[in-house]
């Protein structure tokens, strides 16, 4: 093991003093040892030493983050200390490999985890080390082995408990998106001058830690013409970001040649409007990381599988790493049914749900691809970002698996630490969503117990075991007028492991079934409460609301006739079925239509209930004689054999219902 100190003397000439390098084990004892005499004129000079370890203890990871201490001490000849460093030192060999992954000391390691912030609410930066303390608690319960520190460098207390811990680090300066102003092409002098200092810095600073796996030196910098104007305006060809990488990556290189430059991408591959043009910038740095939101700003969340495989094999030669995905979810806001309606990425409609099931089809993609050589989802915590309103919050960016105040735990969370975690883990989701808008659900439980048994009012449902993902799913599970307590257990090795959540359901909504059709969150009533879309088969989801962006809210709209422009301003259309789990008896249904476009368009349908005409050939352009305007008709039916079986049958044109409203 070589060594190289950097020694200073502000008394001039050294002369009879001596340099001892010494390798402590974790119990404190001297496992290799150097001593060398020191003689320079200069004020500053270089003393080099190897130190000799015939059998090294290595860091391995989360499995064995065992650490010695490096001590380097200036003795003078009496033996007295003239100054000393002690550092905590890792022993360790990291390779990426383009096929296998990240490879810690000869074996494959997948390394799994998040993205962090240091921000936290009320305290912003100002944060202490024990807050540092207690957000690496939080990820390690979830089973996280490694953390990209993003998007500039963090302080030393994360690189100690990451070192201490076996988490592998990422780090990266905050190159991040933009790096010229107004129709600038070129980064000025001075910003370059900084990107290098904050380079030369972050490695200085953190080039001792086992941890640190690679070297990040910009962030999403390939938008090319799509960049968001929130971040920058320019006319003509966007600024060339290869220049200033390319520095960047020589400059890492020349500070630390044993570890490889990172950098992480938003763009190539994706699905842009003709004309936009993107850099292609990974090749400028030795590993390669995609920040890629299927299912949330793009896309559905399975095709980011099919993306990575086309990066991968544009590249076979470059480790590839995903450095973000997920998407946003908030605790006081919920759906329904995942697919009931588009999300809205920019605005309000954020339910916690759809967060779960985005992380849920992302991390089974993920998993299922051994040559990535890792994984960081976005993001530990949520964390302050300008510009947005979005989920419940005003500058908060809703990604995070942790509430702002690093207390509150989305469903999400539990998600990854059934899978990642070796502790027991039993969660039932949709905790938060206590006011139950429909009588029937299903209920998911994140268990990776061998087993799971769940209860309802102290009646067992039944036990399923081996859960793909560990996502145990009981299906049409009934609720009772008042609350319904829910519990499940799930038992290994003779331990039972145990979550409980209450749910309530009135009993207007017992005995009331209304979907605000085409909604993933449903909209408030003037009437009581509706559930979002749900129950359907077939059909597509659509708005007339025009949605929400950065620093822009979605568009109210009104609609004539009615007092529940929210809830009908939604719809679903095509040729659909709406399959509702009823109790027999007979029911009052009540449809509300709305022509979302210029009225007179041909649109004619039939409403089928359990295969019997309930509307015949109903012109919707012809009875609301206006755009939107709401048009609402009724009619009674017998529900035998537990299920109301709505179909809407096209004649011409697209079957289109905006509201359904089934009363016992």
């Amino acid at each position: 093991m070589d060594i190289e100190a950097k020694l200073r003397s502000e008394a001039g000439d050294v002369r009879g003093l001596r340099m001892e390098a010494r390798l402590l084990d974790a119990e404190g004892a001297v496992s290799a040892r150097h001593e060398q005499s020191l003689s320079f004129t200069a004020r500053e000079s270089r003393a080099t030493a190897t130190l000799k370890l015939p059998s090294a203890h290595l860091w391995q990871g989360t499995d064995d983050p065992y650490l010695y201490r490096l001590s380097i001490r200036i003795l003078d000849s009496s033996g007295r200390i003239v100054d000393s460093v002690e550092q905590a030192f890792g022993i360790r060999q990291m390779q990426f490999d383009a096929k296998r992954g990240f490879v810690l000391n000869g074996k494959p390691y997948r390394l799994r985890g998040v993205g962090y912030h240091q921000d936290r609410e009320d305290k912003g930066w100002a944060i202490a080390t024990a807050d540092v303390e207690q957000d690496v608690a939080t990820m390690r319960e979830m089973g996280v082995n490694s953390i990209r520190l993003t998007h500039y460098q963090h302080g030393q207390a994360i690189h100690d408990l990451a070192d201490r811990y076996g988490l592998v680090l990422w780090d990266e300066i905050p190159l991040v998106s933009a790096w010229t102003l107004g129709d600038a092409k070129d980064a000025t002098p001075g910003l370059i001058a900084n990107a290098r200092q904050q380079l030369s810095e972050l490695i200085r600073q953190n080039e001792h830690h086992a941890s640190v796996a690679s070297w990040g030196i910009a962030n999403e910098v390939d938008f090319g013409n799509s960049l968001p104007a929130f971040l920058t305006s320019f006319t003509g060809a966007p600024p060339d970001p290869l220049p200033l990488l390319k520095a960047l990556n020589r400059k890492a290189k020349a500070l630390d040649p044993s570890r490889p430059t990172a950098l992480a991408t938003c763009c190539e591959g994706r699905l842009f409007a003709p004309g936009v043009e993107v850099p292609i910038t990974a090749p400028e740095a030795d590993l390669g990381g995609a920040n890629r939101y299927f299912g949330w700003y793009y896309g559905k969340p399975h095709e980011v599988g099919s993306s990575l495989d086309a990066l991968h094999a544009q590249r076979p030669a470059q480790a590839l790493s995903v450095t973000e995905y997920g998407a946003g979810g908030t605790t006081t806001i919920h759906t329904d049914n995942v697919l009931g309606g588009p999300v809205d990425s920019r605005g309000r409609a954020q339910p916690e749900e759809y967060q779960s099931y985005v992380h849920e089809q992302n991390w089974a993609q993920l998993a299922a691809r051994p040559y990535l050589w890792a994984t960081w989802l976005w993001v530990g915590f949520d964390f302050a970002s300008t510009v947005r309103s979005e989920g419940d919050a005003q500058d908060i960016n809703t990604k995070g698996l942790v509430s702002f105040d690093h207390k509150l735990r989305k469903d999400a969370y539990y998600f990854y630490k059934a899978n990642w975690s070796e502790e027991a883990t039993v969660h039932i989701t949709g905790r938060h969503y206590t006011d139950r808008a429909y009588a029937v659900t299903d209920v998911r439980v994140y268990s990776n117990t061998p087993s799971t048994q769940l209860f309802l009012n102290g009646k067992s449902l039944g036990t399923l075991a081996s859960c793909k993902q560990h996502v145990c799913v009981w299906q049409n599970v009934r609720l009772v007028a008042g609350t319904n307590v829910l519990t499940a257990h799930g038992s290994i090795q003779g331990t039972t492991i145990k979550d409980r959540v209450e749910w309530r359901l009135s009993p207007a909504m017992a005995r009331t079934v209304r979907i605000d059709s085409g909604a993933l969150v449903a909209a408030k009533s003037a009437i009581g409460l509706y559930g979002s879309d749900n129950f359907f088969e077939g059909g597509e989801a659509g708005s007339i609301v025009e949605p929400a962006d950065f620093g822009k809210p979605a568009t109210p709209i009104s609609i004539a006739g009615t007092s529940d422009s929210a809830v009908v301003a939604t719809y679903r259309e095509g040729d659909f079925h709406y399959r509702i789990p009823l109790e027999n008896g007979r029911y009052r249904v009540k449809l509300t239509f709305v022509e979302p476009s210029v009225a007179g368009n041909a649109r004619r349908f039939s409403v089928l209930a359990n295969n019997r005409v309930a509307i015949d050939d109903f012109d919707l352009g012809n009875a609301s004689r206006a755009a939107k305007t709401a048009v609402v008709r009724s009619f009674s039916v017998a529900v035998a054999g537990g299920l109301l079986d709505l179909h809407f049958k096209p004649i011409t044109g697209q079957a289109i219902v905006s509201a359904i409203d089934v009363v016992r």
